[in-house]
């Protein structure tokens, strides 16, 4: 065979195209194959029994979950709650970032209700009030606005979750 300057162009081309495209095929079979990841991944839900209710609580147990917490969500059904479980009993505060409905937040420590946070009012991205437990808690459980004097939940009741 005879080499002129198309068949070295050919060449060329081929040295460099080949292995871009075979990169490239490996590079898109490798990003299709990625998990997808939802906006809402499914959270474990708790049943947990408080003043003689039944409310199902989705647990949030990484700082990711827990700072995500209800922000950006529209409502939260009757009986329904998040739970938000520490790896320490230790202060704890929270603020309603983000929030578009009023919720009471519980402060718990070892299963016994210490504090509760009752109305606390939705707020914006720079959120200005603060709501601490006032002492030890290793969860703190959301519930909606005004579910606390409804049923009579007080500081010192204690949380029942089944397993």
């Amino acid at each position: 065979m005879v080499w002129n300057k198309n068949n070295k162009l050919i060449f060329i081309l081929g040295i460099v195209f080949i292995p871009f495209f075979a990169l490239l095929l490996i590079g898109l079979k490798i990003i299709v194959s990625l998990p997808v990841k939802t906006s809402s991944p499914a959270l474990l839900i708790q049943n947990i029994k408080l003043a003689g209710r039944e409310i199902k609580a989705e647990v949030v147990d990484t700082p990711a979950e827990r700072y995500q917490g209800l922000s950006g969500r529209d409502h939260l059904c009757a009986d329904c709650g998040m739970l938000f479980d520490f790896p320490d009993d230790i202060e704890k505060s929270f603020v309603m970032r983000n929030m578009k409905f009023p919720l009471d937040i519980i402060f718990i420590s070892r299963g016994i209700i210490k504090n509760i946070a009752a109305g606390a009012p939705p707020e914006g991205a720079q959120p200005a009030r603060t709501y601490n437990s006032d002492g030890s808690a290793d969860q703190v459980l959301e519930l909606n606005g005004g579910y606390c004097a409804s049923h009579n939940i007080k500081p010192g009741d204690r949380l029942e979750i089944s397993q």
